[in-house]
């Protein structure tokens, strides 16, 4: 994931019309996302309510899925970025907040577009998981050094990953009857006590 001043340096730099014009396409997603559910939304419709033409999608996204990737991406990066620090490496308090902030980001998305009469949810598992699996390879980076052998952290990273997002998927879908808070303590102690994250040592420490 790019830093926030490079993110920031990209969008100065794209032309005001392309900004728009994505930016009306996310919006008629948008929209449509919370009338009825992802598989029964067309092309069509999004061009339509956006009041833009086939050609012009095409030119900015593959197909729907495409831009339901870049919505998401965007959303991710607004909030959730900002509340993870990226400088300290892997810890059980910057695990603490990126589960917090997943729990959140996906109860607001269901909040917004869950389907409301059938279980047809939107495909988000692969368009997530992988913004969070590019966080944990940067705290790992940065905790095991550039010595370190890639592939025990990428293995831990992947495992990582899809037990955060799974367990946060799984919630926010549910009653909810904990908060984003007491979930996430109760994700992080799982995970650690299954987990060797760079030494139990290591994470006791950086929380003192």
């Amino acid at each position: 994931l790019p830093a926030p001043e490079e993110r920031c340096e990209k969008k100065e730099k794209l032309d005001p019309r392309i900004v728009r014009t994505r930016r009306d396409l996310v919006e008629s997603m948008r929209t449509l996302l919370s009338e009825k559910s992802f598989t029964r939304i067309s092309v069509q419709e999004i061009t339509e309510r956006a009041l833009i033409n086939r050609a012009t999608f095409y030119a900015h996204f593959e197909d729907k899925f495409h831009l339901l990737q870049y919505m998401l991406r965007e959303s991710f990066e607004e909030k959730v970025l900002p509340r993870v620090h990226f400088c300290d490496g892997i810890s059980k308090g910057n695990l603490h907040t990126l589960t917090v902030a997943t729990c959140e980001f996906l109860a607001e998305f269901n909040d917004l577009y869950a389907p409301k009469h059938s279980n047809d949810h939107p495909p988000i598992e692969r368009l997530i998981q992988p913004l969070i699996l590019q966080i944990l390879m940067v705290w790992f980076e940065i905790s095991d050094g550039e010595t370190a052998v890639k592939q025990p952290a990428e293995k831990k990273a992947i495992t990582l990953s899809w037990a955060i997002f799974g367990s946060a998927l799984q919630w926010s879908r549910s009653g909810r009857t904990e908060t984003a808070e007491k979930q996430s303590e109760l994700i992080v102690d799982l995970l650690l006590s299954g987990v060797n994250v760079n030494g139990k040592r290591e994470i006791a420490s950086s929380e003192q």
